[in-house]
């Protein structure tokens, strides 16, 4: 006899099998029209066909990125679960392609262009809108709180942040030589990104790591456009940024969150998810190996060790040692 009520320790998702989200036909074209258009700018940024042109560098990805911030709202308008969150998606990436749009009327073949400018301004409110649709999502799709699951998360985040600190930020502190507001600048887009990449890695932990595909989706597209942001945040500390052969990343990663709009949603997992063995404790091993390297390459490179680097090593190890202690295995009471 089968129990109609799900087992302790599985994920608490919301939604159910028979919610099926059918996307207008018209989009499968598009979604092919978009991918081969994303080619496109990532063969003419690599391997330079096509020479320069407006055309390639400038209209084809904003052209994109507009057609990514239609189809979130799109979805937001036809379909009614998960409506505000990926209102909240499409809302920023409205922003995006309007900060694009404007550089390429403002500044498209200037050798010069200054920074910060609107643009900027633009580009950093994606962020706000993009975490409000990632807790939008958390809401939607994990209805019950678990403390072993919400620490792996917190765990992961500082991943995220201690390896970013290491190798992004370090780097963009050693070779700024911009003024005060450039530089506070300069330093959001990484810092940003590692707090939205490490959130999101983190609602992985909160299901049980078995997020499903838009979860996937969309996590794919804000770390490839997170890896380009630390790209370009290190080139202009340096006052080499450019955009050539990482452009395209952006534009990527505006396409794969479209396409998380309108994946169809996973069925209700209610099979437990029991930590035990090295399942238990891989992650806060992983989380101190990760803090002792970060110790070794900041030793090894002769940089001096700051104490913002020190108290995220701290809370690195602090937490990892609570996640040991919450997440081992237990025996069932039930027995």
């Amino acid at each position: 006899m089968t129990s109609s009520k799900s087992e302790p320790g599985a994920p608490a998702v919301s939604g159910s099998a028979g919610e099926i989200l059918s996307p207008p036909r018209v989009l499968r074209l598009l979604w092919i029209v978009l991918g081969l258009l994303v080619a496109g700018e990532a063969v003419h940024e690599l391997f330079n066909i096509g020479g320069s042109s407006a055309l390639l560098d400038e209209w084809l990805p904003d052209a994109v990125v507009v057609a990514a911030a239609a189809i979130c709202l799109a979805r937001a308008a036809r379909e009614p679960r998960g409506r505000l969150a990926w209102l909240a998606f499409g809302v920023g990436l409205v922003c995006w392609s309007a900060g694009s749009v404007l550089w390429s009327v403002r500044f498209a073949g200037n050798p010069n262009p200054p920074y910060p400018t609107v643009s900027d301004a633009l580009w950093l409110l994606w962020y706000p809108f993009t975490g409000l649709g990632v807790a939008l999502l958390i809401r939607l799709h994990v209805t019950r709180f678990e403390l072993h699951r919400w620490i792996d998360g917190v765990a992961v985040m500082l991943i995220v942040l201690a390896g970013g600190f290491a190798l992004v930020l370090e780097s963009v502190v050693e070779h700024t030589g911009q003024g005060d507001f450039a530089t506070i600048v300069d330093f959001s887009y990484p810092v940003l990104d590692m707090i939205l990449v490490g959130a999101i890695l983190g609602v992985f932990a909160l299901m049980a790591w078995r997020p499903g595909k838009v979860w996937l989706w969309l996590g794919c597209g804000c770390v490839v456009m997170a890896a380009a942001d630390a790209v370009f945040a290190v080139q202009e500390a340096r006052g080499i940024a450019s955009g050539n052969g990482y452009t395209f990343l952006w534009t990527a990663g505006a396409a794969m969150i479209a396409y998380a709009a309108w994946v169809p949603p996973a069925p209700v997992r209610r099979a437990p998810a029991e930590l035990v063995g090295w399942r238990a404790i891989a992650l806060p091993l992983a989380v101190q190996v990760l803090a002792v390297c970060v110790q070794v390459y900041l030793l090894a490179a002769g940089l001096e060790v700051s104490i913002a680097d020190r108290l995220v090593t701290i809370a690195v190890l602090l937490i990892a040692s609570l996640q040991i202690v919450v997440s081992r295995p237990r025996a069932d009471r039930r027995e």
